[in-house]
């Protein structure tokens, strides 16, 4: 007897998408059984990457996009023209804005807008209304905006919200994700898609992988690395849901919590690029003929083979 699907809310930043969480979701409602019956997107948002903002603003944006730019380079100087310098550079095929209607599994969805408001302490939670609403009639929801999420609607869906943390949880907290592993030379990055609560980072991790970047010789090869590691993670963690067997676990430790880069960390980060780009500027062994599959560790690349066979 086929199972009834998955009731699936998922939470967005703004009217798009990266194209790798359209991939995602479009792999996920193919693999895992499941039915997107809720869409709740932030109203308010500011992006903060050039590429979405020319497709979803106005120019009536400009001013606020302006001041956002210019209160994160207030807060972190040398980072954020490090950041403006990367704002210039081609946006990566995996990062590119899609409107939510190029999604077709979005088209019957409910959908809500809202505003997200302040936790008491620090975070985001969603109006009450729409955690009601949104809580009581799916059976997990996917989080892909509204920041740190916090508050009752955590717990509502039968399933909880899921959401991704690019790195190991016993290892590197915080963000950015895959910098910090970057720079500290690290073999390996993890992913986790993780079951969230209201302590950071401290919720039940629902499936995790460990993806090579020996060989990554920027920052940006680590994060497409990650994201193709994503796109098939969270597939494979929302049908795990359904197995009576799995049961997401608790980190063991917490690993040190890191934030963007200061002073001597964030030229380190500059010389580290510069060197990693001179070396694929000048021919060296690259990495553009590998797959994503070939950054997977062992154990995740066989269970991508046996998923293929099914």
């Amino acid at each position: 007897m086929r199972q009834e699907p998955l009731r699936v809310g998922v939470l967005l930043s703004g009217e798009t998408v990266p194209a790798w969480v359209k991939r995602a979701i479009e792999r996920t409602v193919e693999a895992a059984n499941v039915e997107i019956t809720h869409l709740v997107i932030h109203e308010a948002s500011s992006p903060t990457d050039l590429s979405e903002f020319l497709v979803r603003s106005t120019p009536a944006d400009v001013p606020e996009y302006l001041s956002c730019c210019f209160d994160r380079l207030r807060s972190h100087a040398l980072w954020s023209l490090l950041g403006a310098v990367r704002q210039l550079a081609r946006t990566p095929e995996y990062r590119k804005p899609m409107p939510v209607d190029s999604i077709d599994h979005f088209s019957d969805a409910k959908r809500i807008r809202c505003r997200a408001l302040p936790a008491s302490d620090f975070g985001n939670r969603l109006p009450e209304r729409v955690a009601e609403d949104v809580g009581a009639n799916t059976d997990v929801v996917l989080r892909f905006g509204f920041g740190v999420l916090k508050g009752e609607f955590l717990t509502m869906p039968t399933h909880g919200v899921l959401s991704f943390h690019r790195g190991d949880l016993e290892s590197y907290r915080g963000q950015p994700g895959g910098l910090w592993e970057f720079l500290n030379d690290e073999p390996t990055v993890g992913v986790t898609l993780q079951r969230i609560d209201d302590t950071l980072d401290g919720g039940r991790i629902v499936a995790e992988e460990t993806v090579d970047i020996a060989d990554a010789r920027t920052w940006r090869e680590v994060e497409r690395r990650q994201i193709a590691a994503c796109e098939e993670l969270l597939a494979a963690g929302v049908r795990s849901l359904r197995d009576p067997e799995h049961e997401p676990r608790s980190p063991d430790t917490l690993g040190a919590l890191y934030t963007v880069p200061r002073g001597i960390d964030a030229v380190r980060y500059a010389t580290k690029t510069a060197i990693g780009l001179l070396r694929t500027a000048v021919g060296r062994r690259g990495v553009g003929s590998r797959t994503p599959d070939d950054y997977v560790s062992e154990p995740r690349q066989r269970t991508v083979e046996a998923r293929r066979s099914d």
